[in-house]
């Protein structure tokens, strides 16, 4: 049977050459030793983080991730799942947005940290797999495992993922992490037909589905899914019939697996998707699903990141006017490392007969056609074809597959070069370059470098920003040469294998850390940083319940970076940060065509705040000519109470039935008044009786999950309640099970008989109890299966040798 290009790489000694030089290395760099390497480099790097009085910083975590694991650590804690979100845009179900709440290791962290190590607790979990993964998938490929330990660390270290920390990106970071654990189990699998490769094929997809970043899942599975159907025909499993459809069943079923593990998100998720502003039918347009698309000029941020800077530069496109700058607050970088480049390069000399570095190499081009979005008209091509595009934005997402793929590119374009030397004669090796073309081949990859250097420095820019460009380009090309200069001696045989692996590994992980440090900072704890400010000890000290609105434009200093401060604190808002909140809700507030929400209801009309429940503003100036009365004004903040504010929950005597493409505009009629009439969708069971109505309702608990209100009148009368509606909410009457209807577009209300009753709403989302217990079998299983094999291998170990 003719073999596979894996299958003749692996009976050449793959992961060391020959037997003889290869011992040594192989001990020095097993997976064990490996494993624990970059398990201790990532908890060096994110150190800081876990020191007494720091918090680590992203800019999407401190505007609303930290607030929402302290609300999910909470309710764990009183034993009850997170369900139901009071706090920012009227209430929403969490699985709206779970993000990591189900992840594996978030639950481990919160087990023993607080919540403020949550996020470097499972950075230092993802990025030590990161390095692993690559390390076990070059391996896989017939890398030796030298070659495959610098490669883990190119990867760990590689500049996209690791920035993705400043800007509080945990889902990201945890796919992008596991990409290459994925292709590895796959190849695996597809070599060996191995159940177990399988099984943690389907482990990796369902940990990864289970972060909740769904674009970059699904960049994943794309990836996954070219690199399944090329292993079979690389391996020649499509020739072998009940071969290929064992493999072909294990891998669908393993990414079924991978899903079943993930329905606690997704099972509930999915009657959602029709209710999100994401989850148009047919999306929010080109101009949307395009926008955060990567500029294709910013490719030379793969080696000189400032050439076109970002926020953590200071500038971006020096000479380029706001207005013009397509990322004008990018938060991360592309940056893949002097190594990675060097190899990239020296590949197209040593490794272009690989079909794998091939298939990488058109992994990358697509992943970069995808990244590039709107910048080409390929991607026109993507959104009409791929099911679900039109639902995402930032297609530039998908440049994880990029850096996976450059970095597998290096390591198989190193270890063709190491075969090269070891055709060489040991005699030629130590008087001479081992391959003649090497030195041409590396020097004029630092010269190319060399020239862009010199057009930065007479490219005209001037400044600060343009030295900064300069300096860019003198520190790749100082670790350009560092690696290229390694590589040359280990070719000449004046370095052996094991030191060329810790100069290399150590140089890219220098390299690559100058860089990512700018992505990683440190701040003061949540009790100084999350402190109590003069408008929290104001709205403490009042009756609720209540929303307040920070004025978006005029929010007090420190509110724009902290837009879910206030939930610290149980402080209900009618906004917030959450990015994928009810859209019946954004468009009672006001729904906007660029953005979510622009609040034109609440700007232009009083009374849909007014019976939204808004009670408090919040400005970080004093607004003159306003009706509301101010109950704080200091330098910074002030607060004006809303006096015509309705209360959280009130009767009315009449309803109108309107279609609800309608809703809007006909409360939006002047003379339409919420104290005395409610829109509903569908009629109640009878209509309400015509005589004069009085009486009240009256909040007596509130809570996440659950709100008792009393009410009295002298005649039946709808009860209405300004919090967002949601088919999974359940009302009894006293005790007795009654009709929800949704009112007002998205408020909630329950027709009430004369007289006193007790009105219970109850949050019951039975898709989320049903995802969570197959979740709790999947994992059982899971965890169940792992034992087992784990048990078998120590019994299969082999015996230690006899002592002489």
């Amino acid at each position: 049977m003719k073999q596979s290009s894996g299958d003749r790489n692996r009976g050449r000694g793959g992961a060391g050459g020959n037997a003889a030089t290869t011992r040594p290395t192989a001990d020095a760099f097993g997976t064990g030793t490996v494993a624990l390497v970059f398990l201790g480099l990532a908890i060096l790097y994110f150190l800081p983080a876990f020191l007494p009085f720091r918090h680590i910083y992203g800019s999407d975590y401190w505007a609303a991730g930290y607030f929402f694991h302290e609300f999910i650590s909470e309710r764990l804690a009183q034993g009850d799942l997170p369900k139901w979100v009071p706090y920012v845009y009227g209430g929403l179900p969490l699985f709206a947005n779970p993000g990591s709440t189900y992840y594996p290791f978030r639950w481990l962290a919160d087990l023993l940290f607080p919540v403020s190590r949550i996020y470097p607790t499972i950075f230092v979990i993802q990025f030590a797999l990161a390095g692993l993964g690559m390390y076990l998938l070059t391996v896989e490929l017939g890398v030796r495992r030298w070659i495959a330990f610098v490669a883990g660390a190119a990867f760990q270290f590689t500049g996209l993922t690791m920035s993705f920390v400043l800007a509080g990106h945990d889902g990201r970071i945890i796919v992008a992490t596991l990409a290459p654990l994925l292709f590895f189990f796959l190849h695996r699998g597809v070599r060996t037909g191995s159940f177990g490769a399988f099984v943690g094929a389907a482990a990796t997809v369902g940990f990864a589905l289970l972060s909740f970043q769904i674009q970059s899942c699904y960049y994943l599975l794309l990836g996954g899914l070219a690199w399944a159907v090329f292993c079979l025909f690389d391996h020649g499993v499509h020739r072998r019939g009940r071969q290929l459809g064992v493999r072909v069943a294990l891998g669908l079923g393993a990414v079924a697996f991978g899903f079943v593990l993930a329905s606690v998100n997704f099972l509930p998720f999915l009657d959602y998707v029709e209710l999100s502003p994401r989850g148009e039918t047919g999306g929010r347009g080109y101009e949307y699903s395009t926008s955060w698309s990567m500029p294709p000029d910013e490719i030379i941020g793969l080696a000189v990141p400032e050439q076109h800077g970002g926020s953590v530069f200071g500038y971006y496109r020096v000479g380029e006017a706001p207005s013009e700058m397509p990322n004008p607050f990018k938060l991360h970088t592309e940056y893949v490392g002097a190594f990675t480049i060097l190899m990239l390069i020296l590949g197209i000399a040593y490794a272009r007969r690989d079909r794998r570095w091939w298939f990488f190499g058109g992994l990358t081009a697509l992943a970069l056609l995808i990244s590039f979005g709107g910048h080409t008209p390929v991607y026109r091509l993507f959104y009409e074809l791929l099911p679900g595009t039109k639902r995402f934005r930032a297609p530039s997402i998908s440049f994880f597959l990029v850096s996976m793929s450059l970095v597998a590119m290096a390591a198989l374009a190193l270890e063709a070069l190491a075969r090269r030397r070891d055709a060489v004669p040991d005699q030629r090796a130590a008087t001479g370059p081992a391959m003649p073309r090497l030195v041409w081949w590396i020097g004029g990859t630092i010269g190319l470098f060399l020239l862009g250097l010199l057009g930065s420095t007479s490219g005209g820019d001037a400044g600060a920003a343009g030295d900064l460009i300069t300096r860019g380009w003198l520190r790749f090309l100082v670790f350009l040469s560092l690696t290229g200069a390694i590589v040359w001696a280990w070719a000449r045989a004046k370095l052996p294998a094991t030191a060329a692996a810790v100069l290399l590994a150590g140089t890219t992980v220098a390299d690559l850390w100058v860089i990512d440090r700018k992505f990683f900072e440190t701040r003061e704890p949540p009790s100084e940083a999350f402190a109590p400010d003069r408008v929290v000890d104001t709205l403490q000290g009042l009756e609720g319940p209540f929303r307040v609105w920070v004025l978006p434009l005029q929010a007090p200093a420190g509110y724009a970076q902290l837009p879910d401060y206030l939930m610290h604190y149980d402080v209900e808002m009618a906004g917030g940060e959450h990015g994928n909140q009810l859209q019946r809700y954004n468009q009672f507030i006001g729904a906007g065509e660029q953005t979510y929400v622009d609040w034109s209801n609440f700007l232009e009309l009083g009374k849909f705040m007014d019976a939204a429940n808004v009670r408090y503003l919040i400005a970080g100036v004093p607004l003159g000519g306003v009706p509301w009365r101010t109950i704080l004004a200091e330098r910074g903040a002030t607060i004006f109470e809303n006096t015509d504010a309705l209360p959280r929950a009130w009767l009315v005597g009449r309803t109108a039935v309107v279609p609800e493409d309608r809703a809007i505009e006909f409360m939006r009629q002047p003379s339409f008044d919420f104290r005395s009439t409610a829109v509903l969708p569908a009629p109640l069971e009878q209509p309400l009786p015509d005589a004069p109505l009085a009486g009240a309702a009256q909040v007596t608990l509130h809570s996440p999950d659950r709100v008792v209100v009393r009410t009295s009148a002298n005649r039946d009368a709808l009860l209405v309640l300004a919090d967002n509606y949601y088919e999974d909410w359940r009302v009894t009457v006293d005790g007795a099970p009654a009709r929800l209807h949704r009112a007002n577009h998205t408020f909630r209300g329950v027709r009430v008989g004369a007289g006193e009753h007790e009105v219970i709403f109850t949050f019951e989302p039975t898709k989320l109890y049903v995802g969570f217990a197959i979740h709790l079998v999947g994992m059982v299983l899971l965890i169940g299966y792992g034992g087992w094999a784990a048990w078998r291998w120590w019994r299969r170990r082999p015996a230690p040798a006899p002592a002489a």
